[in-house]
């Protein structure tokens, strides 16, 4: 026998087998069968017979006669008609059945036997079907599926009249060539479509998934053993499972594999590095009255590793500076400035972010930018201009916050070198590594195979002495030292929430004379979930903070003017960067200006996604930045993330205090802790061979 119905809860699923309730002429029915590929909202045909299982009285489906109507119902609510939505959708094929395209096409006027459809409504639905002409089709296949309206139209503009047949060819390359389409949704609709679980299709795009997982993690490739178990866990074979490996998205080297793009990254790297090494070193000598000259002008005499570092860095075609807060890092980076400035010779300074440039510029009296702009990165390509055919014109480039970059930013870098060019790269070894795939500063300095002067002798004897002091103590394995009412406190309290609050609100701004809502006291936390993570700690210090702000929707988010927001992707078009911070200063109908660091910006629409609260941040997402003041709570529920360079990280934000706010076991143990996840990249690899 057949039931119809709207599927209208999911129960239970397992592999193929499912179970769902659906609203079948106003009766709740049970069904159960191969049909965990259900969704709800739909509307079925189901064959089958009645009978008593593990949930007791239920239908139990042989076979899954349409689906197709509840596609339709989607399709037609995605229409731009004004007063056609889901329900509307819902009657309208309901009434009409499987004559419901033919009445919209051929006799539009009888929707109007509808409630809720009047004659401009129905004329409206005519046209929009219409126009959508041979899309109609696969646009209603593909919401059938289980697709967004949205992205099912960007399919049918990129596939073409073909796109029905792409997707039931192979659809799980949409996971691969969509964004928002990920492995799971792909999964889910090949299994509607009848594909095998063990094929090599699905064997390739789940190990994409992994792979980009593990990429988002840093990695750059996997242990193929450790891949290959993950593909058996989805009833992957072996066999099955090396066959998809063979599609040229992926690279393998021995017991190793990933994706590559990320190989070539990473290749092109090392190729390009030992090229810079093999080179002759320049004459120093040429620079010598200069240096002298620069010395005896310069403000601070330079210590035996300091004017070592300036020499090789004058001398070198590239070395690394590395070094923690207060140890010379940007005197030196002046000094070789100055030399390079009086010698004539062309000198660039750059950072990962706005914020890091800005920091270098004022500094070090030197123009500083990010490097997408030093590279002219062109936001319609995604390319930059400048590279091997229109390399930098430049004696020198000094890289600065260089455990910022990953691996795709570092390989345009070096694509942009002439080789004449002079490349110095400065970072703190011992600060958390880049957000994307690769760790190109750690690879380069365990490689031995660049000069690199490690800066260790504190310089910094007025603001931050004992958070320079404390770092160090960190980084060696010892509990920093506190002191109340200092520059480096620690709280224990009963109510560790209310502490940082207060910290945030009252006694920090009223100690260094700020404005209560000012972007130089930072709260930070090591995770996002729970009550001192950081999604909690944004919503209790608005209400604080900003609790009369007045609301400004846009985009479906919510902000409050007056709000402190944080950029969290690169947006290339407005030159905001990830992990910038700012100020809501107004809003009107679906828009809204942010002023970052004195120049505003504005967002409307998707746009506004990008922006989230940032009254506390992540450690993360502070890396780069310096703030008056740090607070960061550590408790035993972030006890996962408690590692040593996440806490010396967050210390070293601080310019003049640091406040530690929660149970001194979590502290102890985010010292005692230096096992932090070893990336693993094909950087690495190829530099140590």
């Amino acid at each position: 026998m057949e039931i119809e119905g709207i599927v209208e809860k999911k129960i239970f699923s397992s592999d193929d087998f499912g179970v769902f309730l659906i609203n079948a002429s106003g009766e709740e029915v049970k069904v159960s069968g191969p049909i965990a590929h259900l969704q709800e909202g739909e509307r079925v045909v189901l064959r089958g017979r009645w009978r008593t299982g593990p949930y007791g009285r239920e239908f139990f489906v042989e076979e899954v006669l349409s689906r197709r109507i509840g596609a339709l119902e989607k399709f037609i609510a995605s229409s731009p008609v004004k007063g056609i939505g889901k329900a509307t959708a819902r009657k309208i094929v309901e009434r009409f059945g499987d004559e419901t395209v033919k009445i919209i096409l051929e006799e539009p006027r009888r929707l109007e036997e509808v409630s809720g459809v009047t004659r401009e409504r129905a004329e409206a639905l005519h046209r929009f079907f219409v126009k959508a002409g041979k899309e109609r089709e696969a646009l209603v296949f593909l919401i059938g599926l289980g697709l967004p309206v949205g992205i099912a139209r960007r399919v049918v503009e990129a596939y073409g009249p073909s796109a029905v047949q792409a997707v039931k060819e192979n659809p799980y390359r949409l996971a691969l060539e969509f964004s928002g389409i990920g492995f799971s949704r792909a999964d889910a609709m090949a299994r509607r479509l009848g594909f095998p679980v063990n094929s090599p299709a699905r064997a390739s795009a789940a190990a994409h998934y992994f792979l980009e997982k593990e990429a988002a993690a840093g990695h750059t490739y996997m242990f193929t053993g450790d891949l290959l178990e993950k593909l058996a866990f989805l009833g992957i074979d072996e066999e099955t499972a090396r066959k998809g490996l063979q599609d040229p998205m992926f690279y393998s080297s021995g017991d190793r594999v990933g994706l590559r793009k990320y190989y070539m990254w990473e290749s092109e790297i090392a190729r390009r590095l030992l090229e810079r090494r093999q080179a002759s070193f320049l004459p120093l000598e040429d620079l010598s009255e200069v240096f002298s000259s620069v010395a005896d002008s310069f403000e601070i005499t330079l210590d035996g590793d300091q004017r070592r570092a300036v020499e090789t860095a004058l001398s070198s075609r590239m070395m690394v500076i590395s070094g923690g807060p207060g140890t010379g890092k940007t005197t030196i980076i002046k000094f070789i400035g100055m030399v390079a400035r009086a010698s004539g010779l062309k000198i660039k300074f750059a950072a990962p972010t706005g914020r890091a440039a800005r920091r270098l510029t004022e500094a070090t009296g030197f123009p500083a930018s990010t490097i997408h702009r030093l590279l002219e990165f062109d936001p319609e390509t995604g390319a930059f201009r400048r590279d091997v055919s229109r390399p930098l014109d430049a004696d020198f480039l000094v890289l600065d916050e260089v455990s910022m970059v990953d691996a795709w930013l570092f390989r345009a870098v070096l694509r942009a070198l002439s080789p004449g060019t002079r490349l110095v790269l400065v970072g703190d070894k011992d600060q958390l590594p880049s957000v994307g795939p690769g760790n190109v500063l750690a690879d380069i300095i365990s490689s031995g195979l660049f000069p690199l002067v490690v800066l260790k002798k504190i310089y910094r004897q007025r603001e931050g002495s004992l958070i320079a002091r404390n770092a160090q103590r960190i980084n060696r394995g010892l509990i920093p030292f506190v002191e109340k009412d200092g520059e480096f406190e620690f709280f224990s309290s009963t109510d560790y929430l209310a502490r940082v609050v207060d910290l945030a609100t009252t006694v920090l701004p009223r100690r260094f004379n700020l404005p209560a809502l000012t972007t130089e006291i930072q709260v930070l936390s090591p995770m996002y979930k729970g009550e001192l993570g950081v999604e909690n700690l944004n919503r209790v210090l608005q209400e604080k903070l900003n609790p009369e702000g007045r609301k400004v929707k846009v985009g479906g988010k919510t902000f409050r003017l007056g709000d402190k927001v944080m950029q969290t992707v690169n947006n290339y078009s407005k030159e905001v960067f990830n992990g910038e911070i700012g100020r809501v200063v107004e809003g009107g109908e679906e828009e809204l200006w942010v002023d970052f660091y004195g120049e505003r910006v504005i967002y409307t629409g998707e746009d506004v996604k990008e922006l989230t609260l940032a009254y506390a941040v992540s450690v993360h997402k502070a890396q780069g930045s310096e703030y008056t003041a740090v607070i960061l709570p550590l408790v035993k529920t972030h006890w996962i993330m408690l590692q040593r360079n996440l806490l010396y990280t967050a210390i070293t934000r601080a310019r003049r205090y640091v406040g530690l706010v929660g149970d001194f076991e979590a502290l102890k143990q985010a010292v005692r802790n230096n096992q932090p996840l070893r990336r693993r990249t094909w950087l690495g690899l190829l530099l140590k061979q």
